[in-house]
């Protein structure tokens, strides 16, 4: 009965030495690549290339005194015109900038196709995230606008980059000695870029970039999923900006930790 099911004893050893050939492999793969490693890696993701969804592109810098974000620029007249802005509207997210995964180290090895970008799901999330950030904020300066409206700012956002995490290469990585240092050859990343314009006129008023790539743990069940790393992330970004628009010029907003303890 349990070998028509496809569980047999025949079944389960092939099973085995076909995970135990992946292993292998992984194991293989990911030693010959740790030569390659940089000692001076940096611990927080680089920021990616700049897109044309930006206008800005070339003024772009980091501003950390008082954003989180890799790379911000800030209209002149801004800070005067703050005051007349009480609202804001979450467009819907442009995915047409988003380039292609990256291969993972598993379908290196493996040969298997990457898998298919939850495109929509992300532009879904990044929205309701954004959009959440400010109606749960326990004092928004800007309440949320269900369309564009006069005293409201919209922000648009551009999902740029969203590469899925090694859940196979982490199993290897977690069981092998030093296997951290291998994390930059299993981990997923994402990147967005966003603007806010005035709602009536289209002025541009702000834009920023920023890249985050997974977080440095002991174990987390989060490094055996594909997006799950993406999706704090993003949680994340939604809080962060939510507090730079309630918050005073002088104020500066942390950015997130590389690492975490949080296993799930």
């Amino acid at each position: 009965h349990r070998a028509a099911h496809g569980f047999g004893p025949k079944r389960q050893f092939s099973h085995h030495m076909k995970t135990t050939h992946l292993t292998l492999a992984l194991a293989a793969a990911l030693a010959a690549s740790c030569s390659s490693i940089e000692k001076s890696a940096p611990l927080k993701a680089r920021p990616v290339a700049l897109s044309s969804f930006l206008e800005h592109t070339g003024e772009m810098k980091p501003q950390r005194e008082r954003a989180p974000f890799a790379l911000v620029w800030t209209a002149p007249a801004l800070p005067q015109r703050r005051a007349a802005y009480d609202s804001i509207h979450v467009a819907p997210v442009d995915t047409t900038h988003l380039r292609r995964p990256k291969s993972t180290l598993t379908t290196k090895v493996t040969g298997k196709a990457t898998r298919r970008q939850p495109v929509r799901e992300f532009a879904t999330l990044l929205r309701s995230s954004f959009t959440h950030a400010f109606e749960k904020s326990p004092a928004p300066r800007l309440r949320v606008a269900a369309t564009p409206r006069p005293g409201s700012v919209t922000l648009r956002l551009a999902l740029v980059e969203l590469n899925p995490t090694d859940g196979a290469g982490n199993v290897v990585r977690t069981a092998a000695p030093y296997g951290g240092v291998l994390s930059p050859f299993t981990g997923g990343s994402i990147a967005i870029e966003g603007q806010v314009r005035d709602s009536v006129t289209g002025e541009l008023l702000f834009e920023f970039a920023d890249t985050e790539r997974d977080k440095t743990s002991v174990v987390s069940a989060r490094d055996f999923q594909p997006y799950e790393h993406a999706k704090r992330a993003v949680a994340e970004w939604a809080a962060q900006f939510e507090e730079l628009t309630r918050t005073s010029p002088d104020h500066r907003v942390k950015d997130s930790l590389f690492f975490t303890l949080n296993p799930l």
